[in-house]
């Protein structure tokens, strides 16, 4: 009740401890409750969703794949949040073909972390570009984890999964050996299934995907010195026969999809026995990260005898090195935590579309369609961190943070793409941030030993996108509702800002915890596509910084237990956590923002048994309506959506010392309903998506077991 968590401060600490909203879920809860995806460990949390798109949604556009796109914290998604595995920044999302047929930035199954850890307040003083709506981190499983600090003994641990809401089979392996000195570990797993169920008539097309994924780990300890290399590999193969829009001009659509992901990163601490002259702790990591999506789209269109291949990639290379020290300073009246780090990264971003039309006489045309210009971008980060103590027992903790960033995107020359671009006259156009500081500022009161009060102030930024910048596409006049149009650049983009405030208290007891936070968020410079002046029938759009957004909020979260799991007795458990929130656009428009979602609670009833041989937990969560007034319909027609109570239910029983059988059965009312998160994405090509596939699933189970030893 009490996790451990590094991504509020860069430095491990309660949850409770930080001056701000974090959590921090572990590998073990998200077993339990069979969590299959992203998606699933964040569901019960206040303020948070992850939006799930399917494959070919939008009726007009087969090669839109399926899967969960993004990460919404307080109605900030996308590359406005941070996301990293291990400390290293995934990809940024990319929103080619004007927003319709991005990959997402999901390269990784959660199965391989031992713990998930959320923050939802701005921290861009600490993480730079991105963090400007929070960050989230995944923790892979390591020697520590399954060891212990002793780095000692042998652990081994295999669950099997199977769950129906996908038809999915997934095993998950986690093993360590160790002697003190030097240990390994590995996290093996494999998933495979079909598309996700959704509970009304329009079913689920056919689907097949398989994936592997896997973290290997070792570790050495020596004196002062400890060392750690990983090798994280992750690939995910999909097929899709998308029958679902198998209207109009599509006669049958396919969609294959190549997911991968590879990292290699080599990490140092020194510790040196009472610390040196300037610091008590360095780290270090040095990492390499290669992740692209290809996807193969095949549709047989009816007008003039078509078939048409369409062969789209996204790729991200990023090469790194990361280093911190810290420094405990006492003085006469308080102590001071510095902490220091440097950040420096190049990534190298592609994306490619070549589409193919074999015609009825059998000959063939190339349209090597590239939408945009390859860019290298280079980031050099600098932060500086002082945690500091005043008062009797350390009763007040003032923390100013600041970051320095220089970021810059070089586009490199391509010569498929300069072709594709000549008529019009693109230019790529190179970028360098202009501003550079992002400041923080906390101040936590301690109450008494229980209780603790904070306020804070944090700047966030964004720097555009490389696709922003330099993204191009052209889209020829069609029969249906879709005009011509051309997305040009702007060489004149800022960064996005924020300014985010939060009041909060937080308690932790022997029966429990709370935790309750107030937020007011104001951001500037939202980069968004908008109409240009144009001659002739061709409509021009270019990137802007046009949206002024306000976002404000509560959040609420009370856990409570008959007896501390410390004691390994009986217990009865219960909780609830809310979350409701506002946003709108304070520029001209007045308008609500749509990636705010409605009114959220959680709560939950349990019991455990000694030593936690088993136990039951039933939770409700209920959502409240949107409403047309609070949807902006300026740009589509998102629909309305109910409120909705799901109930779902879990149980799991050791036996035998090293078995535990598990089991939940989920939406147990089977209730109809749609999550806005979800129902607001489709029809990013026109407004004629299929409402009834974003449905949530029917009742589903999942059945699963675990051997350990």
């Amino acid at each position: 009740m009490d996790p451990l968590t590094v991504i509020a401060t860069k430095s491990e600490k309660s949850t409770l401890d930080t001056a701000g909203s974090d959590s921090a879920i572990t590998g073990d809860e998200l077993e339990r409750r069979g969590a299959l995806s992203l998606g699933d460990a964040l569901r019960y949390e206040p303020g948070v969703s992850v939006p799930f798109d399917f494959t070919g949604a939008d009726p007009l556009v087969p090669y839109l794949g399926s899967g969960e796109k993004a990460i919404n914290v307080r109605g900030m998604e996308g590359n406005r949040v941070s996301l990293s595995v291990d400390g290293i920044r995934q990809p940024q999302e990319f929103l080619t073909a004007g927003g319709m047929a991005g990959p997402g930035r999901v390269y990784f199954d959660p199965a391989t972390f031992g713990q998930v850890e959320l923050y939802k307040s701005a921290s861009s003083s600490l993480y730079g570009s991105g963090a400007m709506g929070g960050a989230v981190n995944g923790r892979t499983v390591s020697p520590e984890s399954l060891l212990g600090k002793s780095l000692s003994g042998t652990s081994v641990r295999n669950s099997v999964t199977l769950s129906s809401v996908n038809e999915s089979l997934n095993n998950r392996l986690a093993a360590a050996y160790g002697n003190g000195v030097l240990a390994h570990s590995i996290v093996y797993s494999f998933r495979e299934g079909s598309e996700r169920k959704n509970n009304s008539e329009s079913p689920s097309d056919p689907q097949h995907f398989h994936s592997n994924a896997m973290v290997f780990k070792s570790v050495y300890v020596a004196d002062a010195w400890k060392v750690t290399a990983s090798i994280d590999l992750f690939g995910q193969d999909v097929f899709t026969d998308v029958d679902s829009i198998e209207t109009g001009n599509n006669r049958s659509v396919t969609h294959q999809s190549d997911r991968k992901r590879e990292r290699f990163s080599l990490a140092g601490e020194l510790s040196p026995e009472g610390g040196s002259e300037f610091f008590d702790q360095l780290e270090g990591q040095i990492y390499r990260q290669d992740s692209k999506q290809e996807s193969v789209n095949l549709q047989d269109r009816s007008d003039n005898n078509v078939k048409r291949r369409r062969d789209i990639s996204f790729q991200t290379k990023i090469a790194g090195l990361e280093l911190e020290g810290s420094r405990l300073i006492e003085l006469d009246r308080s102590s001071h935590a510095l902490r220091l780090g440097i950040e420096i990264s190049r990534s190298d971003v592609e994306s490619n579309y070549l589409k193919t039309d074999t015609l009825q006489d059998g000959s063939v045309n190339l349209d090597d369609r590239k939408s945009m210009a390859p860019s290298e971008a280079d980031r050099l980060g600098i932060f500086l961190i002082d945690e500091i103590s005043l008062g009797v027992e350390e009763a007040w903790i003032l923390t100013p943070s600041f970051r320095f960033d220089h970021y810059s995107v070089t586009p490199l020359d391509d010569q498929s793409f300069q072709s594709n671009t000549s008529g019009v006259g693109f230019n790529p156009v190179e970028y360098e941030n202009a501003i550079l500081g992002s400041p923080s500022v906390s101040l936590l009161r301690r109450w008494t030993p229980e209780i603790n009060f904070y306020l804070s102030y944090s700047h966030g930024i964004r720097n555009p996108s490389a696709e922003e910048l330099n993204g191009f596409f052209e889209h020829p006049p069609t029969d249906s509702s879709t005009s011509a149009f051309i997305i040009n650049a702007n060489p004149n983009l800022k960064e996005e800002t924020s300014d985010s405030f939060e009041l909060g208290t937080q308690g932790r007891f022997s029966s429990g915890i709370y935790e309750f936070s107030f937020f007011k968020n104001y951001y500037d410079g939202f980069i968004e596509l908008a109409k240009q002046p144009s001659p002739g029938v061709v409509d021009l759009y270019s990137n802007e910084n046009l949206g002024k957004v306000e976002i404000h909020g509560i959040e609420f979260s009370w856990d409570w237990e008959s007896s501390p799991k410390q004691k390994k007795d009986q217990a009865l458990e219960a909780g609830i956590s809310a979350s409701w929130s506002r946003g709108r656009r304070t520029d001209q428009e007045k308008s609500p923002l749509n990636s705010v979602e409605p009114w959220k609670s959680v709560a939950y009833l349990g019991w455990r048994g000694t030593e936690e041989s088993w136990g039951s937990r039933i939770t409700a969560t209920y959502i409240g309506a949107k409403a047309q007034s609070e949807i902006d319909q300026t740009a589509g027609e998102p629909p309305p959506i109910d409120g909705s109570l799901v109930l779902d239910l879990v149980a799991w029983h050791k036996f035998e010392d090293h078995w535990e059988f598990r089991g939940g059965l989920n939406n147990l009312t089977d209730q109809r309903y749609f999550l806005w998160s979800s129902a607001r994405r489709g029809g990013g090509h026109s407004g004629s998506s299929t409402e009834e596939r974003n449905r949530q699933p029917g009742i589903n189970g999942f059945v699963g077991l675990n051997f350990e030893f």
